[in-house]
């Protein structure tokens, strides 16, 4: 009895490590989605999605700027979906 439990436990191990190591090998992205859809931060925008960046531009101490980007998912010549962007704006603080 004690030899078919312990067979049967490397047994488990044995296919869990194979499913382990068969899930940190794939891609979280499927293949051919680069065509259907735009990504940022781990998002996922369909065409002509808009996305807002904004980021501080500190020049010096006492001049700072704050820069507005805006993005729009936008399909490309290949057929590709790519980030394109709109408009940016800079405005001092």
């Amino acid at each position: 009895m004690k030899t078919l439990t312990l067979g049967l436990a490397f047994a488990l191990l044995a296919t869990q490590a194979s499913a382990q190591q068969t899930l940190s090998t794939a891609s979280p992205i499927p293949d051919g989605a680069e065509s259907r859809f735009c990504y940022y931060k781990g998002l996922t925008y369909s065409e002509d999605a808009f996305v807002l960046l904004v980021g501080d531009n500190t020049v010096t101490s006492t001049v700072s700027t704050v820069q507005e980007r805006l993005l729009r998912c936008h399909r490309d010549g290949d057929g590709t979906l790519k980030w394109k962007p709109q408009s940016t704006f800079s405005t001092n603080n």
